[in-house]
């Protein structure tokens, strides 16, 4: 079970949080100090207020990443409004504040989301949204099979029988950031230590904690340049952040299935005249979100279970005894006759005994292994046969309605 609790630091923004910092000055432009800013979370209702310093500078750190409203007042100025401010995970934003005189109880409203750009740090990464998870085929439901969007790094190609039942272990691919190993990456959910160095397949592919893509907000990858808060290794940290509860009850079902008459087949199978392996899996379940007691106390949580029956286990989605290691290819008749027809005159790597046309020679040991088959015809005997792992998910949030930094 995962159950997500933190504690602030003292940097402007740490693994889980951000920042908006700015200016605020008249039409000339000269800096104004003294003007009172009040930042505000849309979904939560929390505010937090600052008032510009002497050089017209102000600052609001440690911020839940989502969507704000900045409003900024001073007498002799018209109040002015700005809606829709996206913050981001581990992005110091600037938004720049211009006042126009005028009375106080006059406001200027501004809706459109503004292109806030992040100049405080030299940090390289992108952020992948709420949005790019759900909408993006994700055919094993792991987060990590999308890392390769961002510029910098390389994966390989998704494979369908990578399992990603979003319980731990391995991720989906081997990933390499800006040349780094695979390995050398750092996973955190809402600034904890997430990584699994015990699955990490022998050092090869790296180990993380997997959260189910319906509890995902946002995940930031940076790929180069990260400030000291960030340590360890060489490669990406990728900061992911989960949903939190809002004043709004939000929920949502779904159900994930696969199975034999929907999953194609290799393509090296089909060549091989071999059929497709027994792989039905469902994935199900739900999320829930909303308030306790209305900006104050808040909650958001989420289910999801994996049942899957006789799937071949992660990376093992190859060809058996196909072409990729006979020529001419074998097929599902394994009899001495079919074999002798196809190997007629061939001797082993290191000479020996040539096969006779009729296979009256092959040695029958060798003929029973080349028939033991599988339920699924095929020649790997995958365990465990049958998964059944559930993930639940926790977060809950207090809100405080507002503070003065």
């Amino acid at each position: 079970m995962l159950l997500v609790c933190g504690t602030p630091s003292s940097f402007s923004q740490s693994a889980s949080t951000g920042a908006l910092t700015g200016t605020t000055t008249d039409a000339t432009p000269a800096v104004v100090p003294g003007v009172k800013l009040t930042l505000t979370n849309e979904a939560t209702g929390e505010a937090r207020s600052t008032i510009s310093g002497e050089s017209g500078s102000y600052s609001f750190l440690q911020l839940v990443p989502g969507s704000y409203r900045l409003d900024a007042a001073l007498e002799g100025f018209k109040t002015t409004s700005r809606s829709a401010l996206r913050i981001v995970v581990t992005e110091t934003v600037r938004l720049d504040i211009r006042l126009e005189v005028g009375a106080l109880s006059e406001t200027i409203s501004v809706e459109a989301a503004p292109q806030m750009v992040q100049q405080e740090t030299s940090a390289l990464g992108r952020v992948v949204g709420e949005t790019i998870v759900m909408n993006l085929p994700l055919v094993s439901r792991n987060f990590t099979q999308i890392l390769g969007l961002s510029p910098g790094i390389t994966t390989d190609v998704t494979n369908a029988a990578e399992l990603g039942r979003g319980s731990g272990g391995q991720i989906t691919a081997r990933t390499s950031v800006n040349g780094s190993r695979s390995f050398d990456h750092n996973f955190q959910i809402d600034g904890v230590d997430t990584n699994d160095f015990q699955q990490s397949d022998n050092g090869l592919t790296p180990g993380a904690a997997i959260p189910n893509p319906d509890t995902i907000q946002e995940f930031k990858v940076q790929t180069a340049q990260a400030d000291a808060s960030f340590g360890r290794n060489a490669g990406a940290n990728v900061n992911i952040i989960t949903k939190s509860g809002s004043n709004d009850f939000h929920g949502s079902v779904f159900e994930f299935f696969r199975n034999e008459a929907l999953n194609a087949n290799d393509f090296f199978f089909n060549r091989a005249g071999q059929k497709k392996p027994v792989v039905r899996q469902n994935q199900y379940g739900g999320t829930i979100g909303g308030p306790i007691k209305k900006e104050k106390l808040l909650f958001f949580g989420s289910y999801q279970g994996t049942k899957q029956f006789n799937g071949l286990a992660a990376g093992k989605f190859n060809a058996k005894c196909s072409s990729t290691i006979s020529s001419p290819p074998l097929t599902n008749d394994r009899s001495a006759a079919a074999l002798g027809a196809l190997f007629a005159g061939r001797a082993g790597q290191n000479g020996g005994v040539a096969i006779r046309a009729d296979g009256s020679n092959i040695n029958p040991v060798a003929l029973r292994l080349l028939n033991l088959k599988g339920a699924d015809g095929g020649y790997l005997f995958p365990t465990p046969q049958i998964i059944d792992p559930s993930q639940p998910f926790a977060r809950p949030a207090h809100s405080t309605k507002t503070s003065t930094w």
